[in-house]
């Protein structure tokens, strides 16, 4: 197992979903709080992608500051806000950066799993 998957097995996992688009998001959010805690350097990209794409987005501007804020944290910190059951969990899924690239194929094999 590891560091990435025993902290996501540590996080009380989201049960409840107001829908399948919730519960997708949820469950690619476990996988990549999984990655960032196995390779810390995905937040690099992260930020770059903030930068690049949302910093300069007057729409954005609560997203930008939110996770700008968030990349200054531990990586351990980081993949836990994205998996709260809260709704700043939500709004930080629905506004994740990209870290990395999950393949669509990966995305199906993720979606499949049970929260």
């Amino acid at each position: 197992m590891t560091a990435g998957e025993r902290l996501v097995h540590l996080v009380p996992p989201k049960t409840n979903f107001y829908d399948q688009h919730e519960r997708r998001s949820y469950l690619r959010a476990v996988e990549i709080a999984k990655r960032l805690v196995d390779d810390p350097s995905a937040i690099a990209s992260g930020a770059k992608y903030l930068a690049r794409f949302v910093r300069d987005d007057v729409r954005q501007q609560r997203a930008y500051r939110e996770w700008a804020s968030l990349l200054q944290a531990p990586v351990e910190d980081i993949a836990r806000a994205l998996l709260e059951d809260s709704e700043h969990g939500a709004r930080l899924r629905d506004t994740a950066p990209v870290f990395f690239v999950i393949s669509r194929d990966q995305l199906q094999r993720i979606w499949a799993r049970r929260p």
